[in-house]
């Protein structure tokens, strides 16, 4: 089985290879930056050390307890998580739905490449690496446009109870899968043929 893989994985053709290695980074980065909470930080105005963290699903504290500010006139317990997931703010639904649809695209951009380089029915089927090019680069401008959405509206007008924003490494990797995922499916166009994996023994 480890021989037929690798051999699989030999045969291809120089930009199949190099799409494989790009969606497998991707799907690393992009899983972390879909899962994680650090798109984004805001910090409380009396108190650097406390900040929110907002990600695509969930916005999250670096607090082990309930946080009062005393800035403000009324008690505002915040759980250490909490879900953003039906948050009424128009925008963010937006760049929930576009970030969705990019890690939708990049998972499913991952298992055709799979198929076509190492099950052999599916090996140098033109048609099959062409339609994953389009597929990964339509998930490649949903995740742009998620990263143009989040970076041009959290910003100091977001909100008003925190003194500074700041963009973190979620949305830094989100702009690394974006990147390796359009480079990917750029090179899944480029295949051709009978140089996508190896042949079928006759």
């Amino acid at each position: 089985m480890g021989l037929f893989l690798v051999g699989s994985f030999k045969g291809a053709n120089l930009f199949t290879k190099l799409a494989f290695i790009f969606l497998c980074f991707a799907m690393f980065f992009g899983w972390i930056s879909y899962c994680t909470a650090n798109w984004g930080r805001t910090f409380g105005e009396d108190n650097n050390d406390y900040y929110l963290g907002y990600g695509v699903w969930r916005i999250g504290n670096n607090e082990d307890r309930n946080f009062v500010r005393s800035s403000l006139t009324y008690v505002l317990p915040l759980p250490t998580i909490f879900h953003a997931d039906g948050w009424l703010l128009e925008w963010y639904g937006a760049f929930q739905a576009f970030a969705t649809f990019g890690f939708i695209c990049l998972n499913v951009g991952f298992f055709l490449v799979v198929l076509f380089m190492f099950v052999t029915p599916c090996k140098s089927n033109a048609d099959l690496s062409f339609w994953n090019a389009i597929n990964n680069i339509f998930g490649s401008i949903c995740w742009l446009v998620a990263i143009i959405l989040f970076g041009a509206r959290f910003d100091k007008k977001f909100d008003t109870n925190f003194s500074e924003r700041t963009l973190h490494y979620s949305f830094g990797l989100a702009i690394i899968t974006f990147a390796l995922q359009l480079a990917a499916g750029i090179l899944l166009l480029l295949t051709k043929r009978g140089g996508g994996a190896v042949q079928s023994s006759k």
